[in-house]
């Protein structure tokens, strides 16, 4: 039986949604682009074209891309990375917010869209 130690409910991603985000993480010197699959305050998961180790901090970018964008960067430590079909599918908890304001507004945001996409 696996237990979740989660604190905060994890927000999935719907694809209409994907368009409106860029997500991309740092590995080594160079920001590479990755899908979120799904997030909260305290941690994500996202697919990735590149390999990261168990235990690495690095950093994310989420964008929201509108008319006046928005760009929220955080922290990460990687807990896990495996391999799935070209890609590496990797979990990570979250450690810093740059903007914990517009990370609470993005939160808000995302859940008033996935709300109404719920009901159309």
């Amino acid at each position: 039986m696996k237990i979740d130690n989660r604190k905060e409910q994890r927000h999935e991603i719907p694809d209409p949604c994907r368009k409106y985000l860029t997500f991309t993480v740092q590995h080594e010197k160079e920001h590479v682009t990755a899908v979120i699959g799904n997030f909260s305050r305290n941690g994500i998961l996202f697919e990735c074209c590149r390999q990261f180790t168990a235990g690495e901090r690095t950093e994310c970018c989420l964008r929201l891309n509108k008319t006046n964008p928005r760009e929220i960067t955080f922290g990460i430590e990687v807990r896990y990375c495996y391999e799935n079909k070209g890609a590496f599918i990797t979990g990570a908890s979250v450690h810093a917010i740059s903007q914990d304001k517009w990370f609470d507004a993005f939160e808000q945001l995302f859940d008033m869209i996935v709300t109404r996409q719920g009901t159309s």
